[in-house]
């Protein structure tokens, strides 16, 4: 259903009847098109969610408070400068839109009562937070729309507010049984019921035509030219009834699951019977909490693709880079292994300098490094004298000598550098909440491999390091770094020595502790924790992954290593299959 019209009229309501007369206390913008605002009222403090982003634009009261960022946006300063302290007067949906008009009533600079508006338009990639004044000027909006993105409407400060463009489709409110039959029977025939409707009537979701259909002739996808006359009556009945209903405030929130699933697959505010056996139909106290449960675990999960996405482009970018480098270095070091061939060259050339004169272009002679002392012919440049011929040999030699050596020395700190890049990704692939992408982010930007904040910009601050994720088995405690800010804080700071500390054998992944308890771990405690290890790291889809357990002062970091880079010794090695169903039932 998504936030059609019907569903924008049933929370409007529920909003309404939850912070009318309640007090603004706290304004945050948790996203760059989201915020959320905390109203106090006569039954306790109470969260409001508004957001304006494309994918998931939604309005709602919450349980669920959200990670801040540091510094407070612009639209989020101008909000608390206007409406903090405010009182919410009432809350109502637009005429039969997406659109909810937040009426508040606040205090001037001067301390005199102004009227306020928050507009906020639920309209999928055109959905927008704006706040006015009384006469409809608009103050700021969380997007602002020039003429580029739009001709007919442009969003800010300073203007005027008006309603978006109006499609031209009735209004249902509005509407007999006889006006819903007319627009059935105008409808092309190839066409089924949900688009039909859809395109001629106003805040009608697809779910919603499809379920006055099945309530009228238990089909929900009949086209209409498959209609008969009489069944076009029935629906056009049941349109009526369903907004009659809706123009009542009779709703009947559910969520709707797949069967099998976790995660809803769309949710609604009017009662839902048109699903089989494939679906299950959840039916929830209020359209907030349905609201919330089909858009929370959406929005993190489409926001975290978002972020990680853009982070994993960029360390991807540079692991490629990393691996050309080493490709050529290794072309280096081959062709450096060729050093001795100018040693040779050099020395023939010395000996034979008595039978060489200017301008020879080549030196036929024994070779004295061959066994067999077979001939061998040596280029010449006859610009140069024999003596600068025989130097021009050492020269090279000396130079590849010098190219080895330095090759050698670049691909150990291009490997280890890519060691690192690989351990990256895999926290960006495990990474769960938007707090542990900040955490990779802050990493990220330490070791130089993105930019930091502008000079001139007050920079952000440095993200707190989050706890580790933690498991219980056999009364000992396990933890899993999440991240190499976590494994480097876990390894070096948590650790003491005799704890047990665990890492998967040559694949990027989780440092893991266990706390010693005075005696031997037991062997089932080391294979928990091995398979935790294994679980949360590059091999958690391997049949086997190879895990290296060994004291924690067996550990150490090098100088000026990256963050959860260490080296280690005096280790065993155990073989696990990861278990993610395992890590989850041990997990406190």
């Amino acid at each position: 259903m998504a936030m059609d019209a019907i569903a924008v009229r049933a929370v409007a309501a529920e909003i309404d009847e939850g912070i009318a007369g309640g007090k603004i206390e706290k304004i945050y913008q948790p996203e760059r098109d989201e915020v959320m605002l905390t109203i106090r009222t006569k039954d306790g403090a109470k969260r409001l969610v508004i957001s304006a982003n494309s994918a998931n634009p939604r309005i709602y009261l919450t349980q669920f408070a959200k990670e801040n960022p540091s510094e407070p946006p612009m639209f989020c300063m101008l909000m608390r400068k206007h409406l903090t302290g405010g009182r919410i007067v009432k809350v109502g949906q637009v005429g039969f839109e997406r659109i909810i008009d937040i009426e508040i009533e606040a205090r001037s600079e001067l301390g005199d009562n102004v009227t306020k508006h928050l507009m906020c338009e639920i309209m999928g990639k055109n959905s927008n937070i704006m706040l006015t004044d009384a006469a409809g000027k608009i103050t700021d909006a969380v997007k602002h729309v020039d003429m580029t993105v739009s001709r007919e409407r442009n969003v800010f400060p300073g203007l005027t507010y008006t309603l978006p463009p109006a499609a031209d489709r009735r209004n249902p409110l509005e509407m007999t049984s006889g006006d819903f039959l007319e627009e059935l029977n105008a409808a092309g025939e190839g066409k089924t019921i949900d688009k039909a409707l859809v395109a001629r009537v106003g805040g009608i979701s697809p779910l919603a035509a499809r379920e006055a259909a099945f309530r009228a002739i238990g089909q929900a996808d009949i086209k209409m030219g498959e209609m008969s006359g009489e069944e076009k009556e029935k629906t056009a009945e049941e349109f009526e009834k369903m907004f009659a209903r809706v123009r009542n405030g009779d709703f009947s929130p559910s969520v709707i699951y797949k069967t099998g699933e976790d995660r809803p697959a769309d949710f609604a505010a009017i009662e839902i019977k048109q699903f089989g056996g494939g679906f299950a139909v959840v039916k929830k106290a209020s359209v907030c909490e349905a609201m919330e449960a089909f858009y929370r675990e959406r929005d993190v999960a489409e926001r975290m693709r978002s972020r990680s996405y853009a982070l994993m482009k960029t360390v991807n970018a540079h692991i490629e880079r990393m691996r050309k480098k080493i490709v050529i270095l290794s072309d280096t070091l081959a062709d450096a292994k060729e050093r001795e061939k100018y040693r040779v060259a050099g020395d023939i050339v010395t000996a034979n300098l008595y039978r060489m004169k200017n301008g020879d272009k080549e030196l036929r002679a024994v070779n004295f490094y061959d066994e067999e002392q077979r001939e061998i012919v040596i280029k010449l440049d006859e610009a140069k004298s024999p003596a600068k011929n025989a130097q021009m040999y050492y020269k090279k030699y000396a130079k590849a000598k010098n190219a080895e050596t330095e090759a050698a020395k670049q691909i150990e700190q291009a490997s280890a550098e890519l060691e690192y890049l690989e351990s990256v990704a895999n926290e960006i692939e495990r990474a769960k909440t938007p707090s542990e992408l900040e955490e990779i982010t802050g990493e990220l930007a330490a070791a130089g491999l993105i930019k930091r904040a502008e000079k001139g910009k007050k920079a952000a601050k440095k993200p707190k390091i989050s706890a580790p994720e933690e498991y219980e088995y056999m009364g000992y405690t396990i933890y899993s770094g999440k991240n190499n800010l976590q494994n480097d804080y876990l390894t070096m700071k948590t650790g003491r020595a005799n704890d047990l500390w665990l890492h998967t054998k040559n694949i990027p992944g989780s440092h893991v502790l266990v706390k010693y308890q005075g005696e031997a771990f037991p062997n089932e405690v080391i294979n928990a924790a091995a398979i935790a290890a294994a679980t949360n790291s590059k091999g958690a889809a391997a049949p086997k992954v190879d895990v290296d357990y060994c004291p924690v002062s067996h550990v150490r970091k090098p100088n000026g290593a990256k963050a959860g880079m260490v080296i280690y010794e005096g280790y065993n090695t155990a073989s696990v299959v990861p278990d993610a169903k395992f890590c989850a039932e041990i997990r406190k």
